[in-house]
């Protein structure tokens, strides 16, 4: 029953606060990520953002107002990363707060000799297990341009990692026909061989794939499912078996809608 209220409801929503054509339109325009979506798929996901539009709460700093376009923008990207999935991937949470630039988090760490450890942690992005995810504007900006960074899709991956349990491992819940033991195995060999790759072009195989995804397991899964929608091909070139576990979860397969677009 509470399904199909929901379904209700959200059919009125989309009934009475549709996206606009011409801001529909300019946003596709400046997501090249966006670029072959059939389109069936682009309806979906313009029915998507105008859902999330509704049903989450965005938090500018105070004072300010969040500009339609970039809150169309987050909007978007977020639900990209559930388009073939559905909507209620997207549930649990309903706050997205955003700051103006790369903002600081104070961090505190006990240290296994029982030190504790405290330092500032500037980052552009966050997602909490059970509360918002937080994102800079200047990051959004610079997202969905497909060059490899998406600060929405990172912290979306989190949010996905998350939802068993409400611990980021770097194994959100797989479905039915996929094996957790052939997810492990495929992301840990991957894991493995990037963290052992150079920083810097000094011999050896160095990645095109940002070094952060070499902080642990969860920001590996984050970081590739950036480069999934951004740069399918990079991730298809480097680790063609990470990129079938992610065609697998996200249901979607960019590398050959990107393919085919140009």
């Amino acid at each position: 029953m509470g399904s199909l209220v929901r379904r209700l409801r959200r059919a009125r929503m989309l009934k009475r606060f549709p996206i606009l054509e011409e801001a529909w339109r300019k946003a596709l325009a400046d997501h090249p990520i966006l670029a072959g979506l059939p389109m069936a798929e682009t309806d979906r996901l313009r029915d998507f953002a105008a859902i999330f539009l509704r049903e989450k709460q965005f938090e500018p700093p105070p004072g300010t107002e969040l500009p339609e376009p970039t809150r169309l923008s987050i909007a978007l990207q977020a639900t990209l990363s559930v388009l073939s999935l559905g909507y209620d991937w997207l549930g649990g949470w309903t706050s997205v707060v955003v700051h103006p630039a790369e903002f600081v988090q104070r961090r505190r760490d006990l240290d296994s000799a029982g030190v504790v450890h405290e330092w500032n942690d500037p980052v552009t992005g966050e997602a909490h297990p059970y509360g918002p995810i937080i994102l800079s504007i200047e990051d959004v900006e610079a997202s969905g341009w497909g060059d490899g960074y998406n600060v929405v899709i990172h912290e979306i991956a989190h949010k996905l990692d998350m939802r068993e349990g409400g611990t980021a491992n770097g194994c959100p819940p797989l479905h039915p026909d996929m094996s957790r033991a052939e997810w492990q195995e495929v992301f840990t060999e991957a894991f493995d061989d990037f963290r052992s790759r150079p920083p810097r072009r000094r011999g050896g195989r160095r990645s095109r794939i940002d070094r952060y995804a070499a902080e642990n397991d969860s920001e590996f899964f984050a970081v590739l499912s950036e480069y999934f929608f951004e740069q399918p091909g990079t991730v298809l070139r480097e680790y063609p078996k990470v990129y079938g576990q992610l065609a697998a979860f996200y249901r979607q397969d960019p590398a050959l809608r990107l393919a085919s677009r140009r």
